[in-house]
């Protein structure tokens, strides 16, 4: 049973992963009529609009001073490179296949932080990681004859690495940031690199496309900001389990907004890829459980 002072963390955390997913699904409508790298662009651009609110709330107005922008640059750059490949891959992909790959993600943490951190793996951490690759190879069905198909789960599986360098980063060296902070200046490094990408030129977009964008990065940053939040107050397990909504919804609004419908293969990955997450957060009581 639920603990009620997790509740309504919970519900901040479950309507954060929805608002992530509805900010790919707005990249992935555009994405049919413009530029990735414009709308990428406008994306992260809009997203400092919470995002802002939300650090100088819980940090002040002088956020900006005692940073180390060093480590701000480096972990924006390959936060950027992540975004630009999981994006590239929700518009070649069915939201059904994308979430299962970026499922990788945690588990690829997992690894990199046996190797770099030293954390230890125990024998639910290998089996949770061999279950979940499984269910990731078999929802991706790499032996399709769908080439377009497979470019995808390759650009998601490479965004999903570099988030998981991105986490690895700043769990290394947290003492150097917060996650609000972390985050607003990911964003800000994403505006600077994705304007410079494009050439200061844009395509012409009318109010109701410009206005879907701002949404989208609205979405984005709302998103963002609510996850933390869950990230900060809920246990490890309990904040992986609310992750899942990401599958579920992508399903939903792969089916009613693109009339993608999952496979049988799909349907058999991401039960697999959920019952890893469920091993992981229910069996694993490491004292480094993350």
């Amino acid at each position: 049973m639920l603990d009620k002072k997790f509740f309504l963390p919970s519900v901040i955390s479950f309507i954060g992963f929805l608002f992530l997913v509805s900010m790919d699904s707005v990249i992935k409508i555009l994405g049919e009529t413009y530029s990735v790298l414009q709308l990428l662009f406008l994306n992260a651009l809009f997203s400092l609009i919470p995002l802002l609110f939300f650090i100088c709330k819980n940090h002040g107005f002088h956020f900006y001073k005692k940073q180390n922008y060093f480590f701000q640059i480096i972990r924006g750059i390959v936060h950027t490179i992540g975004f630009l490949f999981v994006l590239k891959g929700v518009l070649l992909l069915p939201l059904s296949v994308v979430y299962p790959v970026l499922f990788t993600s945690p588990l690829m943490l997992l690894i990199l932080s046996h190797f770099f951190l030293s954390d230890n793996i125990n024998i639910i951490r290998v089996l949770a990681i061999l279950i979940g690759f499984l269910g990731v190879v078999i929802s991706a069905e790499p032996f399709g004859t769908n080439i377009v198909s497979f470019l995808g789960v390759f650009f998601v599986f490479l965004g999903a690495f570099c988030i998981a360098i991105t986490h690895l980063i700043t769990r290394k060296y947290n003492h150097l940031t917060s996650s609000y902070s972390a985050s607003f200046f990911s964003m800000v490094v994403s505006v600077i690199i994705f304007i410079f990408s494009i050439k200061f030129h844009f395509e012409f977009m009318p109010i109701r496309d410009l206005s879907l964008s701002l949404l989208g990065g609205v979405f984005a940053g709302l998103g963002i900001s609510a996850v933390i939040y869950g990230s900060q107050t809920l246990p490890a397990s309990v904040f992986g389990l609310t992750s899942y909504v990401q599958i579920i919804f992508g399903i939903i609004l792969g089916w009613f907004v693109f009339k993608q419908l999952p496979t049988l293969y799909n349907y058999i990955g991401i039960l697999i890829v959920i019952s890893a997450g469920i091993i992981l957060f229910y069996f694993d009581k490491s004292p480094k459980n993350n």
